[in-house]
């Protein structure tokens, strides 16, 4: 189980001022281990409960909340992060739990036994918020994504581009999905770090004049539930 707590910022960039912010931060970065070649594939299935409390959680910015989602990097994986997110103001909270595709395959079936056969306290976690609240699968998100890391105070910073979702068919495994593009013509910026920003960063991101926001790509990837469920 991995479990990480940190502030995280927000913000739109557009997509020529991502490229000139990419350039300057991997001249002081490093790149994640998944970004080595520059942006990947990110792609999540979001759960939610019976009445949505997530959604609705998120959509009216009620301080205290979470999200619960399966994560992929490429659809032949074999292992897949199940993982619970939790905001407390602007701090962040990701717990991630390793699970077979196998179980994978049986969670996006509504089959939540599976998960108390793994020994962490987080599958037990998540199995009690997903059988009390009736969890299913609402939406895939996918995103290309180029990522830094640096190990003072546990920065990260990630450029997230050409976002798209799907409500309509719920396979994280499917390749080829009715795409719907949430973001087209800007970027989302995000700034996770732990206690402190550190100097290099901060004057970098000061020369952009950017304005923090509360965007998710959870929330803005349910155009259908919004306007007509």
């Amino acid at each position: 189980m991995l479990a990480v707590s940190r502030s995280e910022l927000k913000y739109w960039i557009s997509r020529q001022d991502s490229i000139l912010l990419q350039e300057e931060l991997q001249k002081l970065l490093w790149p994640d281990r998944y970004a080595e070649d520059g942006f990947y594939r990110v792609k999540s299935l979001y759960f939610d409960s019976l009445d949505q409390m997530d959604y609705s959680d998120k959509t009216e910015g009620v301080e205290h909340r979470k999200k619960l989602r399966m994560r992929i990097y490429d659809e032949d994986a074999e292992v897949v992060k199940l993982e619970r997110k939790q905001k407390r103001g602007a701090l962040q909270r990701k717990e991630s739990l390793a699970v077979s595709r196998e179980d994978a395959v049986r969670c996006m079936k509504g089959d939540y036994g599976c998960l108390l056969q793994y020994p962490q306290e987080l599958a037990l976690r998540l199995y009690s918020d997903m059988m009390l609240g009736c969890y299913r699968p609402v939406v895939i998100v996918e995103y290309e994504r180029c990522a830094y890391v640096y190990d003072a105070y546990d920065t990260r910073i990630t450029i997230d581009r050409h976002i798209r979702s799907c409500e309509l068919e719920l396979d994280l495994f499917e390749r080829d999905l009715p795409w719907v593009q949430t973001v087209e013509e800007t970027v989302i910026l995000e700034v996770k770090f732990n206690g402190v920003l550190i100097e290099p960063v901060k004057k970098i991101l000061g020369k952009y004049h950017l304005t923090q926001v509360a965007v998710s790509k959870y929330g803005s990837g349910r155009p259908i539930w919004e306007r007509y469920l």
